[in-house]
Formats: structure tokens, sequence, C-alpha cells
């Protein structure tokens, strides 16, 4: 069985994200290899859990699913993107839920400041990253399954009851 680490990711993560300065950049490596990581274990319920993760953080392909192409590589090309998404989408969450405290405006007779509107801009963002990921993927919901008709005894002129 074939493992991989999702560092070669970690690129397209960081251009996705639009971390690109590498003076300064927002997110570190192992931030955004374990938000991959969350992202692989994440949409396991929505491919029917078509990558696993080991113990040693690797993912590898389920041997009881069929994929369309054999590996190399582990991840199927077409399965990047979402894996990405879900990353960005998890990334973006954590960092509003940092940042929700930073979020305001104040004024007085001179002055005024709000940043409520970059705060909206970056819940916009998280949107689209969700919308692209829903479109690309149909999320997992919970249905009640069928009920079973059984007879009811004692009712009159019930068409399951027996003479």
């Amino acid at each position: 069985m074939t493992t991989t680490t999702l560092t070669y990711l970690v690129s397209d993560l960081r251009l996705h994200l639009g971390d690109l300065d590498a003076t300064s950049y927002r997110y570190l490596d192992e931030w955004l290899e374990s938000a991959l990581l969350a992202s692989v274990k994440t949409l396991g319920s929505w491919w029917n859990f078509k990558y696993l993760v080991n113990v040693s953080n690797e993912a590898y392909r389920n041997p009881y699913t069929t994929f369309l192409f054999p590996e190399p590589p582990v991840i199927e090309n077409q399965d990047e993107r979402p894996i990405i998404l879900m990353s960005s989408v998890i990334l973006k969450s954590g960092s509003l839920q940092d940042h929700s405290w930073d979020v305001g405006s104040w004024r007085d007779n001179e002055l005024a400041y709000s940043n409520i509107e970059g705060s909206k801009d970056k819940v916009a963002l998280l949107k689209m990253d969700w919308d692209e990921l829903t479109t690309l993927l149909t999320p997992p919901n919970k249905v009640l399954s069928f009920s079973k008709k059984l007879s009811l005894p004692g009712y009159t002129k019930n068409i399951y009851e027996y003479d």
C-alpha cells in the first residue's frame, strides 16, 4: 500500500489563499499540512472514505474503493481541488474565529474607524470556497431510512391482517 504526505499540495494551497510572499507568510507550513490532513479526514464522509490517514499522518487509498486511475499518484488529480478547498475552509474558519473579537467600529467628533466590511469580505471569501466545494462534491446528509410496514393486528378491514 502506497502512502503519501500532503506536503506537495502546500504550494497550491498557498496560491489559493493568496499567501505568496515568502518573506512574510501568514501561515506556517505545519499549519497548512495540518489543514490538508484535516481536510482529507473531513472529506472522508463526503466521498465514502476514498482516502484514509494512517497514524504517521500519511494519506493512502482505501483498498475497498474503486478508483478511476491506478497509482501513482495516491491522490487522484481531480480530488486535489476539493482537498485544497476544504483546507481553505478550515483555515479561514479558524482565522475568522480567531479575529472575531477584533471586529468593531468607533467614531468621535473627528475620526471614525470600522473594520466590519473587512470581516464581511472574509466571510464572503469563505462562502465562495464553500460554494465551489459543494459544486464539486455533494455534502453528506442525514436521511432517515424507509419504514417497514408491518401488520396492524386488531384493526378492522386491515388488508395486511390475515384471517
